[in-house]
């Protein structure tokens, strides 16, 4: 076995099918060979893009030995088993929140699967990602977190600065977003404007609110650009949504200059165009690359981009909050600290 990297062509080449050449030229069809072919099968399992991979390679995009090729069916196979399990845990989730008068939306997996993918099968998925209006963000932790196994001062904090937190309910997890980001560009954020206005499909006969396509693709650009090691699947989200109608993305800016992200939509897009090979020329990584970024959103860039530790990325929403609030924040995050100590 060789060492396989997000560069490897036939991960990229997986990452991009189904894109289209408006976005993605037509590329010669790559080759699995035998020496990388359980890596590649691991990289597709772990970033949840083994259904691109088994779709590239019915269309003939990536080649691959017959009897590889029944052991990447079995994997995409058993993906959407477990997506099967998540969704029912979503349905369990709505049916509660809705009782409850929560106002909520489904983000990433699921809801890019089922509303931007021409088969939801293809966007594979292991966690429920709920975003929670900001004034039930309180009900919602009483009407689903049964064990309080976090601090007050951690759970003021998080109100207050952060980015949400994960609920595990029957062995899955449902991560519940306040905002798209801790930090800078997560304090920023008006987080209200996810909730103008809804999309929804269905699951099991219930009917399931999600964000808007512009407020999903503005979500996509915060996990591509500060999620840590996001992965092609996060990089294809994005791809994805940019093939929505062109009024969706400049939508996605406008919301990206009030929330003043546009440092981080540039970034997911350039880096986007960058790892999956799309068309240099496409106008949408052509604004992005034209896009200035100042000094301090730099900073805060690179720290999401190095360091991976929680409190290095939360101080960088020190500098983005007024004078009269650094006092408030610091104190909250020592409590904090001091909390996680204990």
């Amino acid at each position: 076995m060789q060492f396989v990297s997000h560069s490897h062509p036939v991960l990229v080449a997986a990452a991009r099918h189904g894109l289209g050449t408006s976005l993605a030229p037509l590329h010669p069809p790559v080759v699995l060979g035998e020496d990388d072919v359980e890596l590649v099968r691991l990289f597709c399992r772990i970033d949840r893009i083994v259904g691109l991979l088994a779709s590239g390679m019915r269309s003939g995009e990536i080649a691959v030995a017959a009897q590889h090729a029944e052991l990447i069916m079995d994997d995409w196979h058993q993906g959407l088993r477990a997506c099967v399990l998540v969704e029912a845990l979503l349905v369990r989730v709505a049916q509660q929140l809705d009782r409850d008068g929560i106002r909520w939306a489904l983000t990433k997996g699921s809801a890019v699967g089922h509303l931007d993918f021409p088969d939801p099968g293809l966007r594979l998925f292991a966690d429920v990602d709920l975003v929670i209006h900001q004034q039930d963000w309180d009900s919602v932790l009483q009407s689903l977190d049964r064990v309080h196994e976090v601090g007050p001062h951690t759970r003021s904090f998080t109100r207050r600065y952060g980015k949400g937190e994960t609920l595990q309910i029957d062995d899955m997890e449902v991560d519940l977003h306040l905002r798209f980001a801790v930090g800078r560009f997560g304090v920023r954020s008006a987080m209200e404007d996810c909730f103008r206005e809804l999309d929804s499909f269905v699951v099991a006969e219930r009917s399931i609110p999600a964000l808007s396509a512009d407020c999903r693709l503005l979500h996509a650009c915060f996990h591509a650009t500060l999620g840590g090691n996001p992965g092609l699947r996060a990089y294809r989200d994005v791809a994805q949504l940019v093939s929505a109608p062109p009024e969706c993305v400049a939508t996605m800016w406008e919301s990206a200059r009030r929330w003043r992200a546009t440092a981080v939509v540039a970034t997911a897009l350039v880096s986007t165009w960058e790892h999956l090979q799309l068309d240099p020329a496409h106008p949408v990584v052509i604004a992005a690359s034209e896009v200035p970024i100042g000094r301090s959103d730099r900073r805060a860039l690179d720290v999401f981009a190095n360091n991976s530790r929680f409190r290095p990325q939360a101080m960088t929403a020190l500098a983005a909050l007024p004078w009269h609030r650094r006092p408030g924040f610091l104190l909250a995050a020592w409590q904090m600290s001091r909390e996680a100590l204990k």
